[in-house]
């Protein structure tokens, strides 16, 4: 009698992506079990899974069935998020900096689909976004070809360092004509949900001097929040790490006498927080239906204090910490 895993297996090489159901109804058994079964295959790394689900449940896949992925999992997206879907794929590779702040909330919502690229431009950092099926390769033509670069050597030079970001930092071909890619895998926080392990491409080049100072960094700031947290009776009911060091996302409840009231918060790290600050927290809440704090331990502009007074009152709170 052949082992369930391998039998799984050989479903999904043959079906394509599965929901938990379909192999609950394939092995004759209850979806508990078998998303035991594909929970464990993900952990050993032999099926990845994805951040978005459909009708509450992820997909399973492996490696290799990325385009059935997309082809399956894309029908589930709606509103904000599939026009941005749409856009990425069409477009192939979109510049952060001409993004409208819905669309740059939504293509990082889209983790399944998005990928998201740093130049190092002049000592500049430039955020890209790539479709998934887009090739490493043919993302840096496309970018060299946005900036008005000449297209890049073919010497690609690849380092594996210290992932402290979910980016893949890529040299000027301008300065220098060397690209530097690597994969690594995402590491998994605690309090995300055990299904939503996944592998991502990043890659950052620093010191291991830098490296250091800015874990330490990354602790401090994030122990900082708990604790503010902690001090005024937040329930935190899920987290994620949007940028090490930089901004913490956290779902929470917060503690009325009308009862607990659900709020999204983003913990920003910055030394001033501008009007794009505010507009981007305030759009992501908008497509999450949640009322919106954010937290910042930089300085608060003008602009950005206005623009969330006036326009914003009543959905968004900012906080100093």
């Amino acid at each position: 009698m052949p082992d369930q895993r391998d039998d799984i297996l050989n479903f999904i090489k043959y079906n394509g992506p599965v929901l938990p159901v379909q192999i609950a109804k394939h092995v004759n058994t209850n979806i508990l079990f078998a998303s035991a079964i594909l929970s464990e295959l993900v952990a050993r790394k032999i099926l990845r899974i994805t951040h978005a689900s459909i009708g509450g449940s992820p997909l399973y896949y492996l490696p290799g069935q990325e385009e059935l992925m997309d082809a399956r999992l894309s029908t589930a997206l709606g509103g904000k998020e599939k026009e941005a879907y749409q856009l990425l794929k069409d477009k192939k590779v979109l510049w952060e900096k001409y993004m409208e702040p819905w669309q740059r909330v939504a293509v990082r919502n889209i983790k399944d689909f998005s990928v998201q690229i740093g130049v190092n431009a002049d000592n500049n950092l430039e955020n890209f976004w790539k479709h998934h099926l887009v090739s490493d390769e043919e993302a840096k033509l496309i970018i060299a070809e946005i900036m008005g670069y000449d297209k890049p050597k073919e010497d690609v030079v690849l380092e594996d360092s210290l992932a402290l970001d979910d980016e893949k930092v890529i040299n000027d071909p301008k300065s220098n004509n060397e690209i530097l890619s690597s994969l690594v895998t995402d590491k998994q926080e605690k309090k995300i949900e055990q299904t939503t392990l996944i592998k991502e491409e990043v890659l950052i080049v620093k010191t291991k001097q830098k490296d250091r100072k800015e874990v330490k960094k990354e602790i401090d700031f994030y122990t900082k929040v708990l604790e503010f947290m902690r001090k005024n009776d937040v329930e935190i009911l899920k987290e994620d790490i949007i940028k090490k060091d930089k901004e913490i996302d956290f779902v929470v409840n917060l503690m009325s006498s009308f009862g607990k009231l659900k709020y999204l918060i983003r913990a920003k790290n910055k030394p001033s927080i501008n009007e794009a600050d505010v507009s981007m927290i305030f759009s992501e809440g908008q497509l999450k239906k949640l009322p919106v704090i954010l937290l910042y331990n930089g300085k608060l502009n003008k602009k950005a204090f206005l623009l969330a007074e006036q326009k914003m009152h009543g959905q968004l709170i900012l906080k100093e910490i």
